[in-house]
């Protein structure tokens, strides 16, 4: 499997520094509660299924029985609550923080082996969802970082930082076995370069793939190409809280500089569909008119900010599909009036270790609405890197948090995706399937949801 990947990973399943090797390594190796399902529902992994009493503020998860760690020793109920108890720790300052911040460390209690109990400060309705995040994983209670030890399909037996790790089929694991004996995650620093490895049958997948290789792919004897559903939206990201992206103006200008059909067709060769400036997948969707370049428009908007003749740098570690070539495209109209947009593309270990402080970025997210929003409302700058903060967005989050009730969460992320439209911090110009190439003789690859990537390595097999 390859995979572009930071030179400075690490074995830790909740490292801060975060590249597709990470995701995928943890992916074999550990476990979530339960894994969400296009329709709506749950495959129930480490979890045999969850409770609440009347008012959503007392929630219980059932364990699995009789699973078991990499080293033959018993997952439960203690295994859980050091997870959650390191995660909810402020000062781990853990992305996965966000998405369980309604939870209070002193309301998490075992009641036996296989239960735990949740007693929240105030009602949480989509609690299921969020226990269930594909990154809120578990290992064992006092295991060391290196030892990766997961309940997962497979388990360590090498690891070389930023070069590649090596796993082995887990013969305990609880579920079914995987068919294969082991897995190789090798990292490349590129995206061009994980593409010509595939080509020249280095490696045997990747969902890391330079999209405008494709047509020569295609033409490649003993290569599929496979497209997942459309969730990846590339963003170039505005930090809201500094010059010049203070000014509501100056963020809606770069939004009309953007001619989005030009980036659909060419940075993203014409996968997917045209965004609209907000974020989560295309359904419950404002009564927003499609954002069409307007440079005109744009020019009035600096000049009325006095920012015309606008210089700012760009940084982008090229790390998705069509991200170079997005900002590329971005520069290019900008300088039709008069703005200079200098695109800086950086290593990706660089780029991340100052995530959050960064002015004019990329970024790019895969999650449904409800998974999202927790970032966008955070005042830690590591989670919230635009560091936009709306008053009347973030009480239409509380409401939307309050209640259980689809119908009800929908036309509440109608109102909120019209304020991002309106006036947020970010640029999102098209939703993309994500793609992967793998060889002919390998069979049972799916698309993770809702990422697209491939992460699931328990029914491949292999044509000898």
């Amino acid at each position: 499997m390859g995979v572009v990947a930071s030179t400075i990973s690490t074995l830790d399943a909740y490292a801060n520094l975060r590249s597709q090797d990470f995701y995928v390594r943890n992916a074999t190796m550990f476990e979530p509660l339960a894994h969400r399902k296009k329709d709506g529902g749950y495959e129930w992994a480490l979890a045999t299924g969850i409770t609440h009493n009347d008012d959503n503020t007392e929630w219980t998860v059932k364990l699995r029985p009789n699973v078991k760690f990499h080293d033959g020793s018993t997952f439960g109920a203690d295994d859980v609550i050091a997870v959650f108890q390191r995660v909810l720790d402020k000062k781990n300052a853990l992305i996965e923080r966000n998405y369980i911040d309604f939870m209070d460390p002193k309301g998490i209690s075992k009641v036996d082996d296989l239960t735990v109990k949740f007693k929240l400060p105030k009602p949480y309705g989509p609690f299921e969802f969020a226990v269930t995040n594909s990154n809120i994983i578990f290992y064992k209670k006092d295991s060391k970082p290196e030892q990766a030890m997961g309940t997962g399909p497979f388990q360590l037996v090498s690891f070389s930082p930023g070069r590649e790790t090596l796993v082995k089929r887990f013969d305990g694991y609880w579920g079914e076995k995987p068919k294969v004996d082991q897995v190789k995650i090798i990292s490349f620093k590129t995206a061009e370069a994980s593409t010509n490895a595939l080509i020249g049958r280095q490696i045997d997948a990747s969902s890391n793939i330079l999209q405008t290789s494709l047509r020569t792919i295609e033409k490649t004897p003993g290569l599929k190409i496979m497209k997942s559903d459309v969730n990846l939206k590339v963003s170039i990201g505005m930090r809201a809280d500094t010059e010049p992206f203070k000014d509501v103006r100056v963020r809606q200008a770069m939004r009309l500089i953007m001619n989005r059909k030009l980036a659909l067709s060419n940075a993203f060769d014409g996968l997917g569909e045209l965004a609209n400036d907000h974020s989560g997948f295309n359904r419950c969707l404002p009564a927003v008119p499609q954002r069409e370049q307007n440079l005109e428009e744009a020019k009035k908007l600096l000049a009325d900010a006095g920012k015309s003749n606008l210089s700012i740098n760009l940084e982008t570690a090229a790390n998705k599909p069509g991200m170079l070539q997005l900002v590329q495209i971005l520069a290019e109209e900008a300088k039709k009036i008069g703005v200079t947009i200098k695109v800086q593309k950086m290593e990706l270990g660089a780029y991340l270790e100052k995530w959050g402080e960064r002015v004019f970025y990329t970024g790019y997210d895969t999650r449904p609405y409800l998974e999202g929003v927790p970032e966008i409302i955070s005042n830690d700058a590591v989670l919230n890197h635009t560091h936009w903060n709306d008053a009347e967005f973030k009480s239409l989050a509380a409401k939307l948090y309050a209640t259980s009730d689809p119908q009800e969460q929908c036309e509440i992320e109608k109102q909120m995706k019209k304020i991002e439209y309106e006036r947020g911090a970010s640029i999102l110009t098209a939703t993309n399937p994500t793609v992967s190439v793998y060889s002919s003789k390998v069979n049972g690859l799916i698309p993770e949801f809702p990422s697209g990537n491939l992460y699931d390595f328990r029914k491949v097999t292999i044509d000898q």
